[in-house]
């Protein structure tokens, strides 16, 4: 099914085949994943080019797929071209550097190359139902990890203890790494959307930003909790309602056929109409699947609309300089009829 997708693009695009080197969509189409390897999609055959390295481990997790060897001082694809009759190919430009498409030109005479863009991940937005269920698994991990650290997020641990702990119990359970670096960021550092944990003492009075996810069986979750420790003040307390409000009007208006900047406009207005759209400046969402941040992403200037068996977060947040701030995300799933929240921790002030 997944590799019908890629033949019906190659055939939208006229293309003989395409070679592919983002390895999340190498590891959607094969189950391979590693540092060091390209796919070529032809009309007839999958083959994952790789070195020796990891010849026997990608004989191990793919099937269908013919496993060639590069070689140095061998043009493997150049051979394959011929072999093939390729006189046009598409290739991931997102991940394809500027000297790797000069060598391809100069080695594949007679060889048009055509950037695909973004269509290989677009048909990865709907999610069949193999990934919905490892990503469950994935947000089960992650929820049994940060229940077990939750009680322990008291004053005077660091950021960085409490990241620690928490990729260790996602580990200990069976993910196979976090989906990214976990993010604690606690007191004005809150206000960082993306802070990195440092040993900063968390403090009684402080909001406590934890975004964290696991990467399990190759697919991610990502969810954010805030945490308020002890009493904060007013402010912080009027923000957290907004942000939480927020986020729960818009997972309720969510259903297929939505425009995705429909769910911008409505989130995003719900906390400008609060006073505070000038501290919410990053997207209502994004996609999540084999990467933590895919299609669709969520914003004003994203078209289309809300698939059936998308995957994607609703994570509205409030920064406010000098102060703090507050971020709540939860994962859905919209399907035919209805939308369903995925991740399985309440978001509330504690």
């Amino acid at each position: 099914m997944r590799v019908r997708k890629v033949l019906d693009i190659m055939k939208n695009m006229n293309l003989d085949a395409c070679l592919l080197r983002g390895m999340d969509n190498i590891f959607y189409l094969t189950g391979f994943r590693g540092s060091e390897g390209a796919l070529l999609v032809t009309l007839r055959d999958l083959l994952l080019l790789t070195d020796f390295r990891y010849v026997t481990y990608a004989s191990e997790v793919t099937k269908g797929v013919k496993i060639v060897e590069i070689r140095q001082k061998t043009d493997v694809l150049s051979d394959l071209c011929e072999q093939y009759g390729i006189h046009t190919m598409g290739f991931d430009d997102i991940h394809t550097t500027c000297d790797i498409h000069r060598r391809r030109e100069e080695g594949l005479k007679g060889v048009e190359l055509v950037p695909l863009k973004n269509e290989i991940e677009g048909i990865r937005a709907c999610k069949e139902p193999d990934e919905i269920k490892a990503i469950k698994e994935a947000i089960r991990v992650a929820t049994d990890a940060f229940t077990e650290v939750f009680e322990g997020i008291r004053p005077g641990k660091t950021e960085k203890e409490v990241a620690n702990e928490l990729d260790y119990a996602m580990r200990r359970r069976g993910a196979d790494c976090p989906s990214f670096a976990t993010i604690v960021a606690s007191g004005p550092r809150a206000a960082l959307p993306h802070a990195e944990p440092t040993d900063k003492e968390i403090r009684a009075g402080e909001a406590v930003i934890i975004d964290f996810g696991a990467q399990v069986n190759g697919y991610c979750s990502d969810e954010t909790y805030t945490l308020l420790i002890g009493e904060v003040n007013r402010a912080i307390h009027d923000i957290y309602s907004v942000v939480q409000e927020a986020k729960d009007l818009g997972i309720s208006k969510i259903k297929a056929n939505m425009s995705i900047k429909e769910l911008d406009a409505i989130v995003r207005g719900f906390i400008d109409e609060k006073g505070y759209g000038e501290y919410f400046r990053h997207g209502v969402g994004h996609g999540v699947g084999i990467a933590v941040h895919e299609a669709p992403s969520i914003n004003g200037q994203q078209e289309g609309v809300f698939e059936a068996n998308m995957v994607f977060t609703v994570e509205p947040g409030i920064y406010i300089p000098h102060l703090g701030g507050v971020r709540l995300e939860d994962m859905v799933l919209v399907e035919e009829d209805r939308t369903t929240i995925l991740t399985q921790i309440v978001k509330s002030s504690r």
